[in-house]
Parts: C-alpha cells; structure tokens; sequence
C-alpha cells in the first residue's frame, strides 16, 4: 500500500526538467525565488489528506494541488464524504474499474500523482521498520492515480481529490512489504516516463480500456532504491527535516538489506 509520501522537498529545477512541457504556476509557492523548496514535505500520511501535485487528463499541461483520499462525485453531504476519503487513499488496480468508489474515476478521471519518495514499513520479529523508497537517479516519481470532483450540497463548495492506484510488487518491494495480514505485497503504479501519457488516454471503447490496462504492472526494481529510516508514526514523528529520509542503521538481526 502507500499511506505515506514525501514530495516537493526538490530544487524546483528537478521538477521542471521531469515534466518540461507542464505549466508549474501553481506550484511557484512552494519554491523561493532560488528555486529552493519553502515548505519541503519530507513524511506526509494519506490520513492527513494533505494536497498532492497532480496532473489530470482533463488539464495534462499543468500542475494542479488535489486532496489526498478521494471523494466520491456522489457523496451525498459531508459526513459521507469523511468516511470515504479514509478508505480511498489508495485504489487497487485490479478492482478500481469495477468497485463504486472507483470506477467512474478509473474510467474518466486519471492523473499523475507527482512525488520524491514514499514510505513503506517491513514486519521483522514483532517490529515494524520504516524504509524510504526512491528512484535510483533522485528524479521525481510518477504515480498512477485516479481523481474526482465533489461539490458539498451544503455550501457549494468543490473538492478535486485523488487516490494513488496500487499494483502487486515488484521483488525489492515483495521483501520490504511483508504484512502478515495482507494476501499479497503491494506497491504504487509507477509510470515510466515515456508511459506517462498513456494512463491520460481517454477510454472510449474496450481497446482504449486495454491499452490504459496495460500499463498496470510493477516497476522495474532495478531502477529503485530503498534504505530504512526512524519511525515516521506515532509519539516519535518528527517535524519536517531532511533527517527523516536519512538512512538509519538497524542491527544486522534486524536488517533487511
């Protein structure tokens, strides 16, 4: 799964040169007039609903910033709205077309979740060990997400929201995610650059849906790299530093590399 992310803690030059033909205006923010990061997120939790730069079929030449934990468009007020985007913080490729929470989106409202890293814990002799997953080159990552617009009847007022889209793991992230709970080790939809367009495709017909299908398969492990960190939950969370990416030394008994 991928509840945690780390995201625009970047020279925003790394940004520009990832995606070179994307309008950065409403991201300009959370740079300084260098180019540095002002507010760099270095952890965030899907549970904190913090806003995501993302890039949407519907608007695929700029950046914009969309809650984390998607709403569905028929939310019929603000309570059910609350208790969806807990459950929809990430969205199982396999299902996404099919289930009620998902499948208009899957089908008409993709996007690209833009991020530096994300967090994934290891299950090791009763202890839960965070690792930092990154690329191997430092460039921004790609994720498959899914994106929706809900208007509040109370107030009138729209939230556009996402999900980041899951697939089986790949082998690094098989060792790393070993949830004994869980059936199966997950990780994101990692788009490769040169695919980036296709998960924007419209879906017209069962070829279009195919093609769009297609794309869901795990990330080549080679061109990832993993290392673990402190704890990033609970009463030993940390302020935003660059320290909380850091790699942290456990003992040998406990090591997964």
């Amino acid at each position: 799964m991928c509840y945690d992310a780390s995201y625009m803690t970047q020279k925003k030059k790394k940004y520009a040169k990832r995606h070179p033909d994307k309008d950065l205006s409403v991201l300009e923010h959370l740079f300084d007039e260098e180019g540095n990061p002002t507010k760099p997120i270095f952890h965030i939790t899907g549970f904190e609903h913090p806003k995501l730069p993302v890039i949407t079929n519907e608007n695929p030449d700029e950046f914009n910033l969309f809650q984390w934990g998607l709403i569905p468009s028929w939310s019929k007020d603000e309570q059910q709205a609350h208790e969806l985007y807990n459950k929809t913080i990430n969205a199982r490729a396999e299902t996404m077309f099919e289930k009620p929470a998902f499948r208009k989106a899957a089908k008409d409202k993709r996007c690209i979740i833009m991020v530096d890293g994300f967090f994934e814990h290891h299950h090791k002799q009763k202890q839960l060990i965070p690792y930092y997953i990154s690329l191997k080159d430092n460039s921004p990552i790609s994720l498959a997400g899914i994106w929706e617009e809900w208007e509040n009847p109370e107030n009138g007022h729209k939230i556009s929201s996402v999900s980041v889209v899951t697939t089986t793991a790949n082998p690094l992230m098989t060792e790393i995610h070993n949830n004994p709970k869980l059936k199966e080790a997950r990780m994101p939809l990692i788009l490769p650059e040169e695919l980036e367009s296709e998960w924007l495709l419209s879906i017209n017909d069962k070829v279009s849906e195919e093609q769009v299908k297609a794309l869901i398969k795990p990330f080549d492990e080679e061109l990832m790299q993993a290392w673990p960190v402190k704890p990033i939950r609970g009463k030993k969370k940390k302020s935003q530093s660059a320290d909380i990416i850091e790699k942290h030394e456990i003992s040998e008994q406990l090591g997964l590399f």
